[in-house]
């Protein structure tokens, strides 16, 4: 790794990976521990809005950013719209996270959402029609984004130079590792449900859903660092283009 870089120093990978191995670990503690921190509105929920919230923040300064600074990295257009996009989004998951604030300020679902919403809250992606389908699945649309993003276009634009010229003219392009962080957390939250379905005792919230719980809370967390990365490359290109 190149030591030159934050995102790639391996105390990071250690923090990241033993804050992951905690949360994991959290399945196993007993009932109420998980009372505390599993249901909506609790911890793991909670930090992943917060992450999502702050994931926005930061792509929309280095939207801002890259936009001021055009005229001198001749930034194509596109690439204005991916930053721009990519806090709209960061902004959409962190509003769904909490379903828009309904149970903060006790907002009342609009009787023309009653019997739509699998879990009876003012968001979409729980919605019947993405709920029952196999491809429109919240949690499906979240992995084909953060495999795209965070490792097939990064990944690819390490193998095959020429496309990933072609890559970063159109899109930010994350450096590599980070994509690592996201596979071991996809593989590690299949890896740890047997370690922990048989002390698992909280009736309340279903013992798969919990696994997703924590799985979904630590991508969410990943995406502030991701964020950054994108900031760093952006602030680098802004470097060498007032140098030349």
């Amino acid at each position: 790794m190149n030591n030159n870089k934050w995102f790639t120093r391996p105390w990071f990978y250690i923090a990241i990976l033993f804050y992951f191995f905690l949360g994991y670990t959290t399945l196993g503690y007993g009932e109420k521990w998980a009372s505390m921190i599993f249901p909506e509105d609790h911890y793991f929920e909670n930090v992943g809005a917060i992450s999502l919230a702050v994931a926005s923040v930061l792509s929309f300064y280095v939207f801002i950013r890259a936009l001021k600074t055009r005229r001198a990295t001749r930034m194509h257009g596109l690439k204005l719209m991916v930053y721009l996009g990519l806090a709209l989004l960061y902004f959409f998951g962190a509003g769904e996270e909490i379903s828009w604030g309904q149970r903060i300020f006790n907002i009342q679902e609009p009787a023309s959402l009653q019997g739509e919403n699998v879990q009876d809250e003012l968001n979409i992606h729980n919605l019947a029609v993405f709920e029952n389908s196999k491809w429109l699945k919240a949690d499906t649309i979240f992995t084909v984004f953060w495999m795209c993003f965070a490792v097939l276009l990064p990944w690819g634009a390490l193998l095959w130079e020429r496309f990933g010229k072609f890559a970063e003219t159109l899109s930010p392009i994350v450096d590599w590792h980070i994509g690592i962080l996201f596979l071991l957390n996809f593989f590690g939250a299949r890896f740890v449900q047997p370690f922990f379905k048989s002390t698992y005792t909280y009736q309340s919230i279903p013992y798969l859903q919990a696994v997703q719980e924590v799985k979904e809370s630590n991508y969410e967390f990943l995406f502030i660092f991701l964020s950054l990365i994108v900031l760093w490359e952006l602030n680098q290109r802004i470097r060498e283009a007032l140098k030349s």
